[in-house]
């Protein structure tokens, strides 16, 4: 058989190193790659492990149905003419080495036999516990690892795999293309996003890089599948709307550090609405939430619910300046806060920035403000220029 790649492709076949991850944009033949770089692998390990074990992963169960299994499967069938058993979710070779099939939806799907290598298709959806697995099942043999992904956002991958190549870790290869790279995926689609998307977006995913947007506000934060069992406290902070979506986060403080650990998003919510959903969302009434002080009449409905709903702060440039020296960490499941965080950005007056952010999609970015200060506002403080340091426990 022979299959003529692409330079993109190309660079990631002649690599050698342990841990190769193809970061690249959206239809530019990640996932194509993936099965031809796996036969090579199976090739070489069955000459002196004719039953040796093999991994591939899919971001979910459809994705694997849909994309991964027939491209996977029909590369196999040509190459080494074995036969894929459905209920054991696993490719037989001649030979009787086998390549499993796991999806990161059900992580128990990954458990099991040590792996001569492995394949991660669309690895930037999947949870870090999920790379965690796929470690423990490769370090035996310390086998290979491909990695085909479009970069989704600021997680594991980056900081595990991208900011570890840019550092210079041996074991890792990080390989980056663009769609086009694929000479098969039409220039104008690709010209048409670059001029419609915001400039960060068509980054990521048609030229494969991790990109803020222009003038980001934010970019202390990480997306982590962990978060610490126990806080120093828990905060709440809800920007209320009924149209536009009332927003509420749970804050956890932890050793000058701030964890997003979930939120309420979501338009048309009355009061009585709100109320029923904090009853399940807030662990202890006692805790505070710190809300939108425009809206005071909401304020007091939630009091005589029973919660320690109080005003937050309308000190926006400093509540962003607090927010900005501590590190930030967000919660997987907080899909919208990390959507508004990545493109909460400062305002412009032609090219300048001004000094107020842009009031777009910004409502979980208020509802943090809200927390952060009000919860500086009232414990022990010191004032300082413009700023709120507190003394302790929190400085």
């Amino acid at each position: 058989m022979r299959i003529k790649l692409h330079p993109g492709q190309s660079k990631a076949w002649r690599s050698k190193k342990r841990i190769v991850a193809i970061i690249a944009g959206t239809g530019s033949g990640k996932t194509f790659f993936g099965p031809i770089w796996l036969g090579r692998e199976i090739a070489n390990i069955i000459k002196d492990d004719p039953k040796a074990d093999f991994l591939v992963v899919s971001p979910t169960y459809k994705m694997f149905q849909r994309v991964v299994l027939p491209t996977t499967k029909k590369f196999l069938d040509e190459v080494f003419g074995g036969e894929y058993k459905a209920s054991e979710f696993s490719y037989h070779l001649p030979t009787g080495a086998k390549v499993w099939f796991g999806s990161a939806d059900n992580p128990y799907s990954l458990e099991g036999v040590h792996v001569r290598a492995c394949w991660l298709d669309e690895a930037g959806q999947m949870k870090k516990d999920v790379w965690h697995t796929v470690l423990r099942r490769t370090n035996f043999y310390r086998a290979r690892i491909l990695i085909t992904t479009t970069p989704y956002t600021f997680n594991w991958l980056k900081t595990d795999i991208y900011d570890r190549w840019l550092a210079g870790d041996s074991e890792i290869d990080v390989i980056q293309f663009t769609s086009i790279e694929n000479p098969y995926y039409p220039k104008e689609e690709f010209e048409r996003a670059k001029e419609i998307l915001p400039s960060h977006i068509f980054s990521m995913f048609y030229e494969g890089k991790f990109t803020l947007a222009e003038g980001i506000i934010y970019t202390n934060w990480t997306v982590v599948d962990d978060l610490p069992r126990e806080y120093d406290t828990i905060i709440y902070g809800a920007d209320f709307g009924f149209n536009n979506p009332t927003a509420v986060l749970k804050v956890g403080i932890k050793d000058d550090n701030i964890y997003i650990i979930d939120e309420i998003y979501q338009s048309h919510l009355t009061n009585n609405d709100l109320i029923n959903l904090l009853k399940d969302f807030v662990d202890n009434k006692s805790d505070p939430i710190y809300c939108d002080p425009s809206e005071p009449a909401r304020i007091e409905e939630l009091r005589r619910a029973g919660f320690n709903a109080l005003a937050g702060s309308k000190k926006v440039l400093e509540g962003i300046d607090q927010i900005q020296r501590r590190k930030l960490y967000i919660s997987t499941k907080c899909s919208n806060t990390i959507e508004e965080i990545r493109n909460y950005v400062w305002d412009k007056k032609g090219e300048d920035f001004l000094d107020r952010p842009r009031k777009v999609n910004d409502h979980t970015m208020d509802a943090l403000r809200y927390a952060v200060m009000g919860y500086l506002e009232r414990s022990p403080i010191v004032a300082t220029p413009g700023l709120i340091d507190r003394v302790s426990p929190w400085r």
